[in-house]
């Protein structure tokens, strides 16, 4: 008599074992870095076989590509329905500086991660290109019909990097004072370009 098959088991261990998998490059890369860890360190962590983490995966760069997509999921990057009911610009703007400065403090971990690694790691430069697509979106829709005006778009863009922010903290100042500053400064500007909005 033929053994039953259950597709629904089937497909919860296969979904149990790709965790099993990322989790354990998660671990890695934090404590190793991506370009340290190699497919059969992953392997032997998630207790597969090597053979198993090429198959779901099918590459090492196939694998990075997946948990650095896991990471910033994880680091909740604000989306633009954060600005849903707020009118003013002075508030939009408080909202995304301090909304940003918090996603910075959620990513220190995996920034010192990124920086272990030779330059133009590929991996993280595609994380990198999406979290920058992402920050434009949340920039335009903070900035609402300023957005049309590139300039307002660059300048609050670059005044929104961690080495600004950062700055601002070294100085004495704490986070929640930074992002006063930074939100008093950006609406003060952008209200001289702007004085309608």
């Amino acid at each position: 008599m033929p053994r039953s098959y259950s597709l629904g088991k089937r497909a919860e261990h296969v979904a149990d074992t790709r965790r099993r998998i990322v989790d354990a490059a998660l671990e890695l890369y934090q404590e190793k870095s991506v370009s340290a860890t190699t497919m059969l360190d992953v392997a032997r962590r998630a207790d597969v076989a090597p053979g198993t983490v090429a198959n779901h995966f099918g590459s090492a760069e196939g694998l990075a590509a997946e948990v650095t997509a896991q990471v910033l999921a994880d680091l909740r990057m604000p989306t633009v329905d954060l600005f849903d009911g707020v009118d003013h610009l002075a508030q939009r703007i408080r909202l995304l500086v301090g909304e940003i400065s918090a996603f910075f403090e959620r990513s220190k971990t995996w920034y010192q991660v990124s920086q272990r690694e030779p330059p133009g790691a590929q991996v993280w430069r595609d994380a990198e290109a999406r979290y920058y697509v992402e920050q434009d979106a949340l920039i335009r829709a903070a900035l609402g019909p300023v957005a049309a005006d590139a300039d307002a778009v660059a300048v609050v863009s670059a005044m929104l990097g961690t080495y600004v922010l950062g700055a601002i903290e070294a100085s004495g100042r704490t986070a929640e004072e930074a992002v006063e500053l930074m939100a008093d400064l950006l609406t003060a500007w952008l209200a001289t370009r702007h004085p309608d909005a």
